[in-house]
């Protein structure tokens, strides 16, 4: 090779470097990149992030959990959870661009220094290993909205003080950790927060009046902490006091019994207790002899078990104390013994150990579905739970219970969770979380008529997007191929903070057979199957189930009802006729109605979910992301057929994020 041709060789190479280099760095940032692969290095001893090598550009869209601005090129949102990944947080401190960054459950130990973050607006670290005092960056983030640092070992006093003066703040979770000292003073002010918990801490003293709003299930587990909205008030303003109820706070009787009196009061006290003992012990031989040993037919006291119902049924019985569940008297059909009352708790469950907890509880029915009955029980700590009494369920024995833990363990934003189940030959009870705010079904369709405040869009377009969400998440879990099989708007509860949340998942593979679920949202592959046929129900099935509620949600009229056109053919034809926007959208929107294009956006996305044939319909994934697209940035006048062509185009849905 003669010289002139080795030099061109070599700034060949030179110039195809430099090009590289360049390329690398219009990518995206290096220091973002550096700093991503230095926190993969140091975390990820899995390799959960495996995706993080395939590409050198974050930015590329292949980088699992790592979203960023299509213009700066900059990481914006960072969502990596349930990756078993340890140790520091601290590269991380480099992505100063973030908005979003959620790790919940890993095993991560040490946080970053979340002061060199300004732009961050939801902070989610909630199930990990982090200690210490609360970080003190997290007070000078302006534009922090929801932070949950629960469930982690954290310590030391709570700055409410500098918390409340964050203007935009909406959640603050903090329950579940070590934290200790008072929740400030009385004259402070919550601002936006609406979504508060600081529960099973060690903290002290009484609540201030401006947390008083929030419900006591907010404050159980802090022994030391007294005053509203707890049932007990303090004692000299610090000490709880549980023998003064708030109700007769005030009523101490203001003179002062001498020792004589007491000792008095003290002797006849024992005199009748004796008296009491005696009386007790005589009636129960007497009862004993008349009965011949034939087992008394109350339920524990607290109740008589219906025989429609079967052994085991939860009953309500009025008392003094209020309703209390009840069950069969320890005995299961033919009068043998039952099996272990023990419940089955999963994360996040306290206060029911075993199915007596739940039986001493105060209970209200909520009602009785196809499924079984649903009470509403308040534990003795102040936690609100649902439980729910299955009464006909397949026989599956440890098939069963280890569905019930795959079910158990799904943690997302938009599912209600099961929190604890128990599992016997005779019944099965499930434990879930309470969502205070009724159905989705309710909110739309209740107390329609004078006086009832208009629904907005941008609450019910935050209500379609959790839904589509929390459904999108069940899909993709662990290649599992679960389904929810009976999805309508009753089936989305609304949580403290407004959010959809999924109910009954998994409700539909504990049955011995498909039961029959309101025909409105049936798939017409489900409408199609003889008596005798297996229904064969899929994911697809219930992507047109959520394209009805969607419908519900635009529309404001009910699914359908006995001789009446389907809420799917009606908006088939309105559409088909082309008439006026608002021939099909509820009247309550038209307070919105410079959004109709986003209206009509949606709509078009709720009618390709009712597609007629399986392959015709998107996947839930596909489905939230066009929503979604749709309630961040909005839509022109060509929106709606910009993000069909989308939504068709796209065949590789992204991986199911539980944060929204």
């Amino acid at each position: 090779m003669s010289p002139k041709q080795k030099n061109f060789h070599l700034l060949s190479a030179f110039f195809f470097s430099l090009f590289q280099f360049f390329f690398f760095l219009s990518l995206s940032n290096p220091e973002e990149t550096t700093a991503l692969l230095a926190f993969k290095a140091s975390t990820d001893p899995f390799n959960s992030l495996s995706s993080w090598m395939a590409s050198p550009d974050p930015c590329s869209g292949s980088w699992l959990g790592v979203t960023c601005d299509p213009e700066t090129r900059r990481v914006t949102r960072l969502v990596l959870e349930n990756l078993n990944l340890t140790g520091a947080a601290e590269q991380l401190s480099q992505l100063d661009q973030l908005k979003v960054l959620s790790l919940k459950h890993n095993l991560l130990s040490t946080y970053l220094d979340f002061s060199s973050l300004p732009h961050l607006n939801h902070l989610y670290l909630s199930h990990n290993h982090f200690a210490g005092t609360f970080p003190p960056g997290i007070s000078l983030l302006r534009n922090l909205r929801r932070l949950d640092l629960s469930y982690n070992q954290f310590s030391g006093d709570i700055p409410l003080t500098k918390l409340t003066q964050l203007p935009r703040l909406l959640t603050l979770r903090l329950e579940s950790n070590s934290f200790t000292g008072i929740l400030g003073s009385a004259d402070l002010d919550t601002g936006t927060i609406s979504d508060f918990n600081v529960s099973h801490n060690n903290l002290s003293g009484e609540i201030p009046a401006w947390l008083s709003k929030f419900a006591a299930t907010s404050f159980a587990g802090n022994g030391n902490l007294c005053g509203k909205p707890l049932p007990y008030e303090c004692s000299n303003g610090t000490v709880p006091d549980s023998s003064v109820p708030s109700r007769d706070l005030g009523r101490k009787n203001d003179s002062v019994l001498s020792n004589a009196a007491q000792l008095t009061i003290i002797i006849v006290g024992i005199a009748v207790a004796l008296l009491v003992i005696v009386v007790t012990a005589t009636w129960c031989r007497r009862t004993k002899r008349v009965e011949g040993g034939t087992r008394n037919k109350t339920a524990n006291g607290f109740g008589y078990v219906s025989k429609h119902y079967g052994p085991g049924e939860m009953k309500r019985k009025k008392s003094k104390g209020g309703a209390h569940l009840s069950q069969s008297n320890g005995h299961g059909p033919g009068g043998g013994p039952r099996e272990s009352e023990d419940m089955v708790v999963l994360e996040g469950c306290r206060g029911v150990d075993k199915v007596d907890d739940l039986l001493k509880a105060s209970a209200e029915m909520l009602g009785k579905g196809s499924v079984g009955t649903t009470f509403k029980v308040a534990m003795d700590g102040g936690d609100v739970v649902v439980v729910k009494r299955v009464r006909e369920k397949r026989n599956g024995g440890k098939e069963m219970d280890g569905f019930l833990r795959q079910i158990g363990g799904l943690r997302h934003c938009n599912i209600v969770s099961l929190r604890a189940y128990h599992n016997s030959n005779y019944e099965l009870l499930l434990v879930y979380d309470f969502m205070p705010k009724g159905s989705l079904h309710f909110v739309l369709h209740g107390n329609r008529g004078p006086g009832r405040t208009p629904l907005d869009w941008a609450t019910r377009l935050k209500l379609a997007s959790g839904s589509a969400q929390g459904l999108a998440f069940l899909h993709g879990c662990n290649k599992a191929k679960l389904f929810h099989g009976n999805l309508t708007s009753s089936n989305i509860l609304v949580d403290q903070m407004g959010s959809a949340c999924i109910a009954d998942i998994g409700l539909q593979q504990l049955l011995p057979a498909p039961f029959s679920s309101n025909s409105a949202y049936k798939a017409p592959e489900l409408m199609l199957l003889s008596s005798k046929s297996p229904r064969k129900f899929t994911q697809k099935c219930d992507v047109y189930s959520f394209g009805v509620v969607l419908m519900e949600v635009l529309t404001g009229k009910m699914a359908g009802e006995e001789g009446e056109m389907s809420l799917v053919e009606w908006v088939r034809m309105v559409v088909q006729k082309e008439c006026s926007t608002w021939e099909v959208l509820d009247f309550e929107l038209l307070g919105d109605k410079e959004m109709e294009e986003e209206m009509w956006a949606v709509l078009q996305v709720g009618l390709l979910c009712v597609s007629p044939l399986p392959k015709d319909r998107p996947t839930m994934g596909m489905v939230h992301r066009m929503i979604e697209d749709i309630r961040q940035k909005g839509v022109s006048e060509d929106g709606a057929k910009s993000i069909l062509d989308d939504l068709t185009s796209d065949s590789s849905p992204s991986h199911s994020e539980s944060t929204p």
